[in-house]
């Protein structure tokens, strides 16, 4: 019989004491207006987070006259916005936290990302899926939200919670919706577990590499990961392996991570990302900075910003998970250890 480790325990117990808090209290429903980015309980657990914050799920507004509502009685979203927008014009996204058992029995953040645009009258999605570990998932367990947008005086359902715990359950499904499939590999092909892994789309020999990504902490690795990025020392490195990373994607990362209004990254809000450029956020002993191409600025908000990509990210739920499973490895030799020697 496999016996559960310590840490899918407690991350079963963790969720089963959020579901509990969020029976309890009935939070009340919240409008937000205008561009910004808005983030309300999960009562289905937060990626890498292991303090009492619930607020992970999100709402990006991407437009000054965007408008969103959130009912968590009803398990009700509905996005709106005026028509003169064009068709690549992101009106803004929902993005929502749950968890899934992969094929090895072990449970897994997974994250829903539902990105909006309109033309008119006309509403388009793309869906994402963020996922620290290839295949499918079984036992979704996601707030049951509904998504819709207004048109005229009505509103039209993008997804039931159904739906999205399906492409939850199966992310391909969502590659496929989103005509978008990324590959991802470990940078040093000899060490595999390294928190440094390149991100490229396509499939097979035709995928082309567009990302490396990298984290660094001087903290122990049983250093809880909110902990180190608030008060520790560490490192986020993202180096752009080619010029054809979008414009648009480049500065929407930059928009909900905190770091558009940053002085140093005026260029690349410009022009986007050239191969070559490097971009590093990260603390020594808690004091945040921000580096572009060597060039360095005090950012005392590192640690906000850290923390929401390495939660709400694709690449962010990749390193962290990488991190915290070297974590889980590490104290199972050491359970192990006294038994083997008995």
């Amino acid at each position: 019989m496999k016996i559960p480790s310590l840490a899918s325990l407690g991350y079963s117990m963790a969720c089963l004491a959020l579901l509990a808090l969020g029976g309890q209290a009935s939070a009340a429903p919240a409008e937000f207006n205008g561009r910004g980015v808005y983030h309300f309980a999960s009562d289905s657990g937060c990626a890498t987070s292991t303090s009492n914050d619930r607020n992970c799920n999100r709402i990006a507004l991407d437009v000054v006259d965007a408008q969103a509502s959130v009912d968590p009685q009803a398990h009700s979203i509905v996005i709106g916005a005026d028509t003169g927008h064009d068709s690549k014009t992101v009106i803004g996204d929902v993005l929502l936290h749950g968890s899934g058992v992969a094929k090895n029995g072990q449970r897994v953040p997974l994250n829903l990302l539902v990105l909006l645009r309109r033309s008119g009258k006309v509403w388009k999605s793309d869906t994402y899926v963020h996922a620290p570990v290839r295949g499918s998932f079984s036992d979704i367990v996601l707030d049951p939200y509904r998504i819709s947008v207004r048109e005229g005086s009505g509103e039209r359902v993008l997804f039931s919670a159904e739906q999205a715990r399906k492409v939850l359950a199966q992310p391909s499904i969502a590659a496929r919706v989103a005509s978008y499939f990324v590959v991802v590999r470990p940078s040093d092909a000899q060490n595999p577990a390294a928190d440094d892994i390149t991100i490229g789309l396509g499939v097979g020999r035709a995928s082309k590499s567009l990302m490396r990504a990298s984290f660094t902490s001087s903290q122990p690795g049983d250093a809880e990961l909110d902990q180190v990025l608030s008060k520790g020392t560490w490192n986020l490195d993202l180096q752009a392996l080619s010029s054809q990373i979008p414009q648009w994607v480049v500065q929407r990362q930059l928009f909900v991570f905190g770091l558009e209004d940053s002085p140093l990254l005026q260029e690349v809000r410009q022009r986007g990302l050239n191969k070559r450029d490097s971009l590093e956020l990260g603390a020594v002993n808690g004091q945040g900075y921000l580096r572009y191409n060597g060039r360095e600025q005090s950012f005392p908000t590192a640690s906000v910003a850290g923390s929401a990509f390495m939660r709400d990210s694709f690449i962010g739920l990749i390193l962290a998970w990488h991190r915290s499973s070297q974590v889980a490895a590490a104290a199972a030799v050491s359970d192990a250890a006294p038994q083997a020697a008995q």
